[in-house]
């Protein structure tokens, strides 16, 4: 499957929402395309280079996105939103004298989901707190609570730390496994102690 690839200093899981301000003219043409014809594109993490100018390197492992609410902003760019959809695996690419990067992309099996243990359950009381923070559009989405894939990927996208430490758990197949390694990311972070513990 190929689908063009939009490198960002962002992660997204399946499921999660990214508000978008669209300006370069090869990312206004790929908006249009895949609006046009339904499809997707990748959103991916720049390991290398910026999120303007030259086609940046990035990371193998993106996630598959479809653009789910557009608008003109306040500054007269394009905002979109998009809604990640699987998890993908790039294994070529091909840049375009635009700077558009074309992948082909193997789509990633999601291990089954789990109920959220017990031990996890101020988690996503956590989210739900975090969710009427941030307001539209993130409120607007349907919540999973008891769901681990969703707990674990809402609180990677929403919290605030390394960038390689979101991919790395983006990478991570099995949802309470996602959730582990969430929890030991957390342990360093002083805003997970003001939450409280979470002890075993």
């Amino acid at each position: 499957m190929n689908l063009p690839l939009f490198p960002l200093n962002s992660v997204i899981f399946p499921g999660g929402v990214l508000p978008l301000r669209i300006f370069e003219s090869r990312y206004l043409d790929m908006v249009k395309e895949c609006s046009r014809n339904q499809s997707e594109f990748v959103i991916c993490l720049i390991r290398d280079g910026s999120e303007v100018g030259n086609a940046a390197k990035h990371q193998d492992v993106g996630t598959s996105c479809r653009i789910i609410d557009w608008e003109t902003l306040p500054d007269g760019l394009l905002g979109v939103t998009v809604q990640g959809q699987s998890r993908v695996r790039i294994k070529t690419t091909q840049v375009q004298s635009n700077q558009l990067i074309i992948a082909d992309v193997e789509y990633l099996i999601e291990d089954n989901d789990e109920e959220l243990p017990d031990k996890f359950d101020q988690w996503a009381n956590l989210i739900s707190e975090i969710i009427k923070q941030l307001g539209e559009p993130f409120s607007l989405q349907s919540q999973h609570l008891q769901s681990a894939h969703w707990v674990a990927a809402r609180l990677t996208e929403y919290l605030p730390f390394e960038l390689k430490q979101k991919q790395h758990i983006l990478e991570i197949d099995h949802p309470l496994v996602r959730l582990e390694n969430l929890r030991d990311v957390l342990k360093d972070i002083e805003y997970y102690y003001s939450q409280g513990n979470f002890n075993n």
